[in-house]
């Protein structure tokens, strides 16, 4: 392994080492929030041309099972072409780069936002967005290069042949879907904005607590391989001693134990925040398989 693999290979190991276990006092799922130290509130911005690029890949796969298999392709000639085994061959190694670039949408998303409801969304609209774009493309070019052809939805039912009206319909399917990720990615966005605000606002000039971790309990759900915590934080406030509850997301080879020490950050606007104290050389569970999800 080169210098330069090994380094990101630790590089991406310290980021998992920040970034789990996850803290929210407001927030459960794939809502919860964070927020690196030293980093600024995220911005859509320098996701805009990963987006538009994984989008581009997925049109360009989705050329060919729209054109050759559902029918879209504007010309028989089209359609063999599409439908050709090296053109296939293509569309899958397509398929592969799309992929791969879905999912660095997706971790910068996380990386900007710090919150997988927003990386889903950005995910979402890259593939749905790209595949309603070739079909809807190729509908187009369809219908103007034949004009007399008739376009009826019932003949998804009555055609002895795989007709392009049901691409039609697939395509509109994508589209849906694209146009709903669309519609929630704003929300979001301002949401998960918010919280870092809060956060970045908190650390600079809110009271900040040394607190224990008091109880950590199992709610048997997972956020895809990541268990799902309530967790209660006992802190003291001016002698009188004061407890938080908050959700927490993390690994399951990073569940820390009871009695482990924790940041608590107040201000007087009720906003809270808890964070892991990691200088503190955190316990965590030994039994990494306890929290795994199972396969059932």
């Amino acid at each position: 392994m080169s210098d330069a693999a090994e380094g990101q290979q630790k590089h991406g190991q310290q980021e998992h080492i920040e970034t789990m276990p996850l803290f929210s006092t407001t927030d459960k799922g794939g809502r919860m929030t964070l927020l690196r130290p030293g980093r600024r509130v995220g911005s859509a911005t320098p996701l805009l041309p990963w987006l538009l690029t994984a989008a581009a890949l997925w049109a360009l796969t989705g050329s060919v099972p729209f054109g050759a298999l559902l029918g879209l392709a504007p010309t028989p000639a089209i359609s063999m072409l599409l439908g050709h085994p090296v053109t296939v061959c293509v569309a899958v190694v397509l398929l592969y780069i799309a992929i791969s670039a879905t999912a660095g949408v997706y971790s910068r998303a996380v990386e900007q936002f710090g919150q997988t409801r927003v990386a889903g969304l950005f995910a979402t609209l890259a593939v749905a967005g790209g595949l309603a774009v070739c079909a809807g493309v190729l509908l187009l070019w369809m219908l103007t290069s034949d004009p007399s052809r008739p376009f009826d939805l019932e003949a998804i039912a009555t055609s002895p042949t795989i007709p392009p009206e049901l691409g039609a319909v697939v395509g509109a399917g994508f589209a849906l879907w694209a146009a709903i990720a669309l519609l929630r990615l704003p929300g979001s966005i301002a949401h998960a904005r918010r919280r870092q605000v809060d956060i970045e606002r908190l650390r600079v000039e809110g009271s900040s607590f040394t607190g224990t971790l008091t109880a950590v309990i199992f709610t048997n759900s997972w956020l895809g391989n990541s268990p799902i915590f309530r967790v209660e934080v006992s802190y003291i406030v001016d002698g009188a001693p004061r407890a938080i509850s908050a959700h927490m997301r993390t690994s399951a080879d990073r569940v820390p134990l009871v009695g482990s020490r924790m940041l608590v950050l107040t201000d007087d606007r009720g906003t809270s925040h808890v964070e892991l104290d990691l200088s503190n050389g955190t316990a965590f569970e030994p039994d990494t398989g306890k929290y795994a999800p199972s396969d059932g």
